[in-house]
């Protein structure tokens, strides 16, 4: 609650703060004391993670992204309470609260094409708000409590109102078929926005849902299972092969959202396993680094040299050969590369469905794995090995190489030296 405080309070005074630099200076240093009413633990060290991101994010906006400061500090704020709610009541209103700030996040419209992305942002937040009420008035009904757990309920009502919630989560975590509206939000709003709501926001309601409905899914037993690992497969499969017939670089990353929302969702589909906890925690710890990487990376590029398609690309790394070779280590780890986060979390989250007995879904996932290397693989081929006729360099600001720099280094290092890091 202490840290929750503090990162209101800052969201509340930040706009009142006019010079632009000040303004990142106090919401870094917002977040930062922040972090300092975080205890140990799992969930608490990914607090922390949740919080830097935000933080790196911050450094590398622009001057005309202000607004996205104060989002930023509120939608902290909302994500370290969302992520330590412990009943039905909390985990609905901080939901919440998590889409009213997305939808005031993404409404920064500049122009046509980022109204069209903000208003079907709206709308699937519309569908999924209304869901997961209907789910509360339905566990209301059957249980005398309103903020009874999960583990207090167990009549069929109240198991059809879990279901009907989980649908809810399902909508923001962008599971097909409730997906759609994903691949335009995410390719077409403001990509610094983009970063944090397909990057943070969507890892925190990962986490924070799988906390409060692990103890569900494993009473539902074998049906969840099934219906789980089937959405799992669909996801990542479909979300994969659209991002393969891409040419702008949003759309892939959008696309590659859904798919590695699939491999998230197989996590749920392990709950028997002792493991499916840490597999979760750890694809969601690279994720928020990777994610919110590539599309900064992409905010950057985009308004230092209108890169928008793969055939912008050509001939980056001579161009800026830092910011290309951050942008390969990150698609790299999206891709699953060793060495990297994104194998690691693989690595985890694939072992806790063998050990839930999915190895049939794991090999479809490990497939669906190889399979994204195509599209990551093509971007870096236009960075590094096809030429282009522009010259100039690609001039990217220092706090924006800081930034990237921050990013990667969680990349890295949950990639070689973080398996002591969360408890088995």
């Amino acid at each position: 609650m202490n840290l929750f405080l503090v990162l209101l309070v800052g969201g509340l005074f930040s706009p009142l703060i006019k010079n632009f630099q000040f303004l990142k200076l106090f919401a870094i240093f917002t977040l930062a004391v922040g972090s300092f009413f975080i205890s140990t633990g799992n969930i608490q060290l990914f607090q922390i993670i949740v919080l830097l991101v935000f933080g790196a994010i911050i450094i590398s906006l622009h001057d005309e992204q202000k607004n996205t400061i104060t989002q930023s500090l509120f939608l902290a704020s909302a994500s370290t309470l969302f992520l330590e709610a412990s009943t039905i009541l909390e985990f609905v209103i901080l939901f919440e609260a998590l889409s009213i700030i997305s939808f005031v996040l993404a409404a920064q419209i500049k122009d046509k094409e980022e109204a069209e992305g903000a208003i079907k942002l709206f709308v699937a937040g519309a569908f999924s708000s209304g869901i997961i009420l209907l789910g509360l008035a339905l566990f209301t009904l059957s249980s005398a409590d309103i903020n009874a757990t999960i583990l207090e309920q167990s009549s069929m009502l109240g198991t059809v109102s879990i279901l009907i919630m989980l649908s809810a989560v399902m909508y923001k975590l962008t599971i097909v078929p409730m997906h759609a509206w994903a691949a335009d939000s995410y390719a077409k709003i403001d990509h610094s926005s983009a970063a944090i709501l397909s990057g943070v926001i969507k890892t925190v309601v990962a986490v924070g849902a799988f906390n409060i409905f692990l103890p569900a899914l494993q009473d539902i037993g074998t049906i969840s299972v099934y219906i789980l690992a089937t959405l799992s497969v669909i996801t990542m499969t479909l979300g994969n092969f659209l991002a393969l017939h891409q040419q702008r670089i949003s759309s892939i990353l959008a696309y590659s959202s859904i798919a590695h929302a699939g491999y998230m969702l197989l996590t749920f589909a392990s709950v028997s396993s002792e493991f499916a906890p840490n597999g979760l925690l750890y694809l969601s710890v690279a994720y928020i680094f990777m994610q919110s990487a590539v599309f900064v990376i992409l905010n950057d590029l985009k308004r230092n040299d209108n890169i928008e398609t793969i055939s912008d690309l050509k001939g980056l790394s001579k161009r800026n050969p830092l910011y290309s070779l951050i942008f390969t280590l990150q698609l790299f780890s999206l891709a699953g590369i060793p060495l990297l986060a994104g194998f690691l979390s693989k690595v985890v989250a694939f072992y806790s469905a063998v050990d839930a007995g999915l190895w049939i879904v794991v090999l479809v996932a490990l497939l669906n794995s190889a399979l994204s290397v195509g599209y990551y693989a093509w971007i870096v081929k236009h960075i590094y090995f096809d030429e282009n006729q522009k010259q100039e360099t690609v001039k990217i600001s220092y706090n924006a190489n800081l930034a990237q720099v921050i990013l990667l280094c969680g990349t890295l290092y949950f990639g070689i030296f973080a398996t002591d890091i969360f408890v088995f």
